[in-house]
C-alpha cells in the first residue's frame, strides 16, 4: 500500500496514524492489537508502523513485538473481538477489502530502513568522538543530577563507573552506550522533569546513532551467564550486586540486535512485569531455543531499577557468583 491507502486503512482497524506519518519507508501508529496486547490497553502513538510497499503491506509493533502482514493483523482482530470484545468499533471486513484492493505494480524500496532505525532516527551506524561525550558532565557533580540519581539508589560510585552524565539544558541523566571495542555508538537520555518530552532519548550525532547496539557490551563476558534487563537504571541497579548485565535499552529488540549478544549461551532475564515483558520473554526463548534462559521476574509493582540490594541478591544467588559493584 501506498501512504494514502495505509492511512485509509488504519482507522478501520482502530488505528490513528501519526501526525509525524512516513518516516524512512514506513507510516507510523498506535498499535491496533493495543487493547489486547499492551498494558492498560494504552499503545504509544508510533509503536506501530506499515510499510510502503505493493500490496499487502508488512507491520510491526515495536512495544508488543507483533509483525506480519496487514491481513495477518485484520484476522487476528476478528479473533480477539470474538474471544474477548472489546468496545472499539472496527471495520475489519472494509479492512480487508482495502487490502485486496491496494494499488498493484507499486515500486518497493528493498533498502528502506528496518523499524528501529525509523523510530530512533538512525541514518546510518555512528562512531561519535570522545571530545562530544566530554561536553557532558559527569551526573554526580551536578546537584540536581545528583539528587535525582540518588532518589533512583544510584550511588555516586556506579555513576562513576558506568559514566553516567547529565544534559543540563534538557535536564536529562544519560548513559553512554559503547559497542565491544569500547568505542561510543550513543547517548541513552532519561529526563528528569515530568514535563520534559520524550521521557527517554537516544541523542544524534550529526543526525546519527546506532541504536542496534546494547549497553552494556564494552564489559560484558560471553562466557559468564548474562543478565538481560530493559532500561538503563534497571541495569544499574542490577550492576550494584552483579556486573555482567545488559540491556537493549527496551523490552522487545529486533532479532539482529538480540543476535548481537548469541554468543552468550546463558541467559537470565529479569524484564518488567506486565505484557511489555511478557512478549520480551517469549521473544527471546523463541530466538535462542538452545540456549540456557533462566527467566527471573522482579516482585510485583516493582522493575529492578526499584528493588533494594538485598531483594537483588535474594533473587540472583541461586543464578549467578555475585560480584556487583557495591557487594
Amino acid at each position: 500500500m501506498n501512504k494514502e491507502q495505509i492511512t485509509s486503512w488504519l482507522p478501520l482497524v482502530g488505528a490513528k496514524a501519526a501526525s509525524d506519518q512516513s518516516r524512512g519507508g514506513w507510516v507510523l501508529s498506535n498499535c491496533p492489537l493495543g487493547p489486547w496486547r499492551h498494558d492498560n490497553g494504552k499503545s504509544n502513538p508510533e509503536a506501530f508502523a506499515v510499510k510502503l510497499e505493493a500490496g499487502d503491506s508488512f507491520c510491526n509493533c515495536f512495544s508488543c513485538a507483533w509483525h506480519g502482514k496487514q491481513s495477518d493483523a485484520v484476522i487476528e482482530l476478528q479473533l480477539l473481538q470474538k474471544t474477548n470484545p472489546h468496545a472499539k468499533v472496527l471495520q475489519l471486513g472494509a479492512a480487508m477489502q482495502l487490502i485486496a484492493d491496494a494499488e498493484d505494480g507499486m515500486e518497493i524500496d528493498l533498502d528502506s530502513p528496518g523499524i528501529e532505525d525509523v523510530l530512533f532516527n538512525r541514518t546510518s551506524a555512528a562512531v561519535i568522538p570522545e571530545d562530544w561525550l566530554h561536553s557532558f558532565k559527569p551526573a554526580y557533580l551536578l546537584p540536581w543530577a545528583a539528587k535525582y540519581l540518588e532518589g533512583r539508589n544510584v550511588s555516586e560510585f556506579t555513576a562513576e563507573v558506568l559514566d553516567i552524565r547529565a544534559d543540563s539544558s534538557q535536564k536529562r541523566v544519560c548513559f553512554p552506550v559503547r559497542d565491544f571495542q569500547g568505542r561510543l555508538r550513543g547517548l541513552h537520555g532519561r529526563a528528569v522533569e515530568p514535563d520534559v518530552k520524550p521521557r527517554y532519548r537516544m541523542y544524534l550525532y550529526k543526525g546519527k546513532n546506532s541504536p542496534i547496539v546494547w549497553l552494556g557490551e564494552n564489559w560484558v563476558e560471553m562466557d559468564k551467564p548474562i543478565v538481560v534487563v530493559e532500561g538503563p537504571f534497571d541495569l544499574a541497579s542490577v550492576a550494584r550486586v552483579y556486573q555482567n548485565v545488559v540491556s537493549p535499552l527496551f523490552a522487545n529488540p529486533s532479532f539482529d540486535k538480540l543476535n548481537r549478544m548469541g554468543d552468550a549461551v546463558e541467559w537470565i532475564t529479569l524484564l518488567d512485569n506486565g505484557k511489555g515483558g511478557d512478549h520480551g520473554r517469549q521473544r527471546i526463548s523463541q530466538k535462542f531455543p538452545q540456549h540456557v534462559i533462566t527467566h527471573l521476574k522482579p516482585p510485583e509493582g516493582k522493575d529492578p531499577g526499584m528493588m533494594a540490594k538485598g531483594e537483588l541478591i535474594s533473587l540472583l544467588q541461586d543464578h549467578v557468583s555475585l560480584d556487583g559493584l557495591e557487594i
